[in-house]
């Protein structure tokens, strides 16, 4: 019985992916077997439906940032995630976001240690209402390297756990929501100081940030074309630990500032 005859609904996601389970395979079983638990645990549908990606399902793939054990692309990934139709859930029905931009972070090595990749997975939240998220994993077929697809990636995993770590913070409706934003997010953007250390300009984010309307409304959206300050910290890329701590001391003042 074929999973394409079965219509995707939210009552029987979890057949589908069953049959699903003999028509892909990572060629590693501790990793199938972990991927397939994952599968198991989706309760509703805004539980993220973890896969297995195959690499030939990645199109315009172009590096975006690297260092000695992570290279970070940009990329389209032709099918897309599953997801739930109905944002009101007046339908329960499953379909794929086709031709989805995401970040495909190359974990150089890891081939040597699926105990280790399978932790580091192990730490995204598997609710699509998480900031940061982690469809699934892939394998380039030319180096062994393994894959995590997401939603975003900073290129640098202390600064990309740092962000994660704030976003599981977030409790109340009007918790500031920590990103990583991709450059060309910025439109409109002018020079408006400068000093040895620091240049700020002015910029219009397109997209702009998450917030949530009032207490009782669970719904993120966003505030578009949001006019913002793009405070550029030269050679900041040297000092990550430098940085966090200027972003932890931020977060501190505002903390300190509106409460």
């Amino acid at each position: 019985m074929s999973s394409q005859n079965i219509p995707l609904t939210e009552n029987n996601i979890l057949e589908y992916l069953e049959i699903n389970f003999t028509e892909w395979t990572s060629g590693n079983e501790k990793l199938d077997d972990f991927i397939q638990e994952r599968q198991l645990k989706i309760n509703n549908s805004d539980d993220i439906v973890f896969e297995w990606i195959s690499y030939n399902q990645f199109n315009e793939i172009k590096e975006t940032g690297k260092n000695d054990l992570i290279t970070v692309y940009s990329a389209i990934w032709k099918d897309g995630p599953l997801y739930k139709k109905d944002e009101q859930r007046l339908q329960s029905n499953y379909a794929r976001d086709s031709n989805k931009k995401v970040a495909l972070k190359y974990l150089h090595n890891s081939q040597e240690s699926i105990d280790s990749l399978i932790n580091k997975a192990k730490k995204f939240p598997a609710n699509h209402k998480a900031f940061q998220v982690l469809y699934g994993i892939s394998q380039n077929p030319d180096t062994g390297d393994y894959i995590f697809i997401l939603m975003w990636t900073s290129g640098n995993e202390k600064i990309d756990d740092f962000i994660q770590e704030k976003q599981l913070e977030v409790i109340y409706y009007d918790d500031i929501v920590l990103e990583w934003i991709p450059y060309n997010q910025f439109n409109e953007i002018k020079e408006t100081d400068k000093n040895g250390l620091i240049t700020v300009y002015s910029a219009i984010w397109k997209d702009g940030p998450l917030y949530r309307i009032n207490v009782w409304d669970k719904n993120y959206t966003r505030d578009s074309n949001k006019k913002v300050a793009l405070k550029c910290l030269h050679n900041s890329q040297e000092a990550i630990d430098s940085l966090i701590n200027k972003v932890l001391n931020f977060l501190k003042y505002l903390n300190t500032f509106f409460s």
